[in-house]
């Protein structure tokens, strides 16, 4: 009859572990803005538990959420979304990341919207790696033709005007 029990007592204790891990896991995990006001122009991010910036985006029409990071000089994809998304063949290029260096390739002229604001013409990496395939970089080929503003846990990213 012991046995049973503390069988029965240590499913319980999984199940309640398993919840509360789920829970963290989703609590944490990166929240990328999902509106913007693009009328406005601007568009502000909160900072997440990680301490980044993720907002939703695209590339030539193809989703995917951006991690802003303002020390990247290009946007920046994996292969697989650089092929998903129909990105030409670029020249061939070493990167230099936090994690070391890559063999990648550099691709112009691409569409970038990120949270509701676009960028035509820009430069675009590929042969990152990211933790989630639909997860990108954005850098400074496209941050340069916004103005942005961080203060507090807030980042604003704002249109510029020509």
């Amino acid at each position: 009859m012991g046995g049973a029990w503390h069988f029965r007592a240590l499913l319980i204790w999984l199940a309640v572990l398993a919840v509360a891990y789920w829970g963290f896991d989703r609590y944490l995990a990166p929240k990328a803005v999902t509106t913007a006001a693009p009328a406005s122009g601007q568009v502000d991010v909160p900072r997440s538990q990680d301490g980044h910036y993720y907002l939703k985006g695209a590339i030539n029409g193809r989703p995917l959420i951006f991690m802003v990071d303002t020390g990247a000089s290009s946007v920046a994809v994996s292969a697989d979304f650089a092929r998903a998304a129909g990105l030409p063949k670029g020249y061939p290029l070493r990167f230099s990341t936090a994690n070391g260096s890559a063999e990648g390739e550099l691709v112009s002229g691409q569409t970038v919207e990120a949270g509701g604001l676009t960028v035509s013409n820009i430069e675009v990496s590929v042969g990152i790696r990211m933790e989630q395939p639909d997860m990108a970089l954005l850098g400074q080929s496209f941050l340069r033709h916004v103005e942005v503003v961080q203060s507090g846990d807030r980042l604003v990213l704002r249109q510029q005007r020509d």
